[in-house]
């Protein structure tokens, strides 16, 4: 409070005044996000108050956006991005990083056939730049039935093919490789010819 003294005479009364203190804002939570391949990435943040802004960097540059919710510009490799709060023109110590994940998308980069001579099981393989590899009876949809770089059929009576994807951090391969396993008939003998001559010779 104030008040004023000249020649011996006061204010009737003192003023207010008020000093006040505003709470520096804090970001209270952060969620990192990731995708399969190239793309945007919808990145989270929430602050105790006031705007969250996003940047590129831990310090400087230009704001990319404001809101608890920032949509990546297509990138094609995991990216960090960073977050501050602004509230009553006070600004969060620090920044608080935030990470857009790529992960690559796997693929089938091999296969191999195999056959067998009549009825039975064939053992087929597959090779794969990252993650497991998932057998199926069909081009898409179906369950799988194993798991693995090499898969043994069931028995089979004619050739059949079979197909292979990759799974890598939640990525699956976009479609799947085919991979025979053939069955080859096995030949008989269907009729014979005896034959015969007179004495000593050829037959």
């Amino acid at each position: 409070y104030v008040d004023a003294t000249a020649n011996g005479c006061t204010t009737a009364t003192r003023s207010a005044v008020t000093a006040t203190v505003n709470a520096i804002p804090t970001i209270s939570g952060v969620t990192d996000n990731s995708r399969c391949g190239t793309g945007t990435v919808t990145l989270n943040a929430a602050a105790s108050a006031g705007t969250i802004n996003w940047y590129a960097a831990s310090t400087g540059g230009t704001t990319l956006g404001t809101g608890t919710s920032f949509t990546t510009p297509s990138i094609t490799a995991t990216t960090t991005y960073y977050v501050d709060a602004t509230a009553n023109g006070c600004t969060t110590a620090t920044r608080s990083a935030v990470t857009a994940t790529v992960n690559a998308i796997p693929t089938i980069s091999g296969v191999t056939d195999n056959s067998r001579c009549g009825t039975g099981t064939v053992t087929l393989n597959a090779a794969a730049s990252a993650g497991t590899i998932n057998w199926y009876a069909a081009s898409t949809g179906g369950t799988t039935l194993g798991t693995g770089t090499s898969f043994t059929t069931p028995s089979i009576t004619a050739t059949t093919t079979y197909y292979v994807d990759a799974t890598a951090n939640g990525c699956t391969t976009a479609t799947r490789s085919a991979v025979t396993a053939t069955v080859n008939a096995i030949p008989t003998i269907s009729g014979v010819t005896d034959n015969s001559r007179c004495g000593t010779g050829t037959v």
